[in-house]
């Protein structure tokens, strides 16, 4: 969090207009930066961006090795697609349907004992139940796969925003876990500006009002911020409140981490 300063050095009425107050000490930051870690510990396989590269969200950052993985997910891939055991199968208890019916309609002519059809129907039984076993082992196969590809997907890192790299701590080959950052992004579209304002002007800002903004790179160069957070605990101190601005930025082309001016 900023250090909050003497409201002697954030305020100066000076040169504006009675009804203007310049607030001449605050900084443009990113509106979030986020600290990229692995979901999963492993040896890092790649790297794909580097300090200063633009990202999108979704942008795959790193992977980690998944050679065993990529492997058991071949084997599982095979198994949750074979159809073999279950035609086979089928193709049994075809036969054996037909010879059931040939079978009882010699029993009904009393040319073979009961035990005869009763054996014909017991294997018909075993067969409709190796056929539920083969299935339910094809849907597990399936099952199987799909937790295969979740942990897969786990070594890939993902870009969760829109921003841009400030920081890369992994290179190829190096181990990484989830306890250290792997990178960091900011959001520079929209930027923050924080502002502290005097007490007695509490009444006066209020959220979607539009303030100037002049940053101390471009001083002749006005832009829009519009008020996104008004502070509701005040600082006694130095008798100020704070104010969150959002700066749009589209392109990125203003920095953070820069000091400007507001004119409210």
């Amino acid at each position: 969090m900023l250090q909050r300063m003497s409201i002697i050095g954030l305020l100066m009425l000076g040169t504006a207009p009675a009804h203007a107050l310049d607030i001449r000490s605050c900084v443009v930051m990113p509106s979030q930066v986020v600290e990229i870690a692995v979901e999963v510990p492993g040896l890092v396989k790649s790297v794909n961006v580097g300090r200063g590269d633009v990202v999108k969200e979704g942008d795959v950052l790193l992977k980690l090795t998944d050679t065993a993985l990529q492997a058991q997910v071949a084997l599982a891939t095979r198994r949750a697609s074979d159809e073999t055991q279950i035609t086979g199968v089928d193709a049994r208890i075809k036969v054996l349907e037909g010879q059931l019916e040939r079978v009882k309609i010699l029993y009904e002519r009393e040319l073979i004992a009961m035990r005869e059809l009763d054996r014909v129907e017991a294997e018909l039984i075993g067969l409709y139940q190796e056929r539920d076993r083969v299935i339910a082992d094809r849907d597990l196969a399936a099952i199987e796969l799909t937790r295969i590809n979740a942990l897969l997907d786990q070594r890939t890192v993902i870009s969760p925003v829109n921003g841009i790299v400030t920081a890369r701590n992994a290179d190829a080959g190096e181990y990484a876990d989830e306890q250290g950052a792997v990178m960091s992004i900011a959001t520079l579209d929209p930027l923050h500006v924080e502002i502290f304002v005097p007490q007695d002007m509490a009444n006066q800002i209020e959220i979607g009002a539009e303030i100037e903004i002049r940053l101390e790179t471009q001083p002749d160069l006005a832009h829009t911020a519009v008020v996104e957070v008004v502070d509701r605990v005040f600082d006694a101190a130095s008798g100020t409140f704070g104010v969150r601005l959002s700066l749009p930025n589209p392109g990125q082309s203003l920095p953070a981490g820069v000091r400007c001016t507001a004119r409210l």
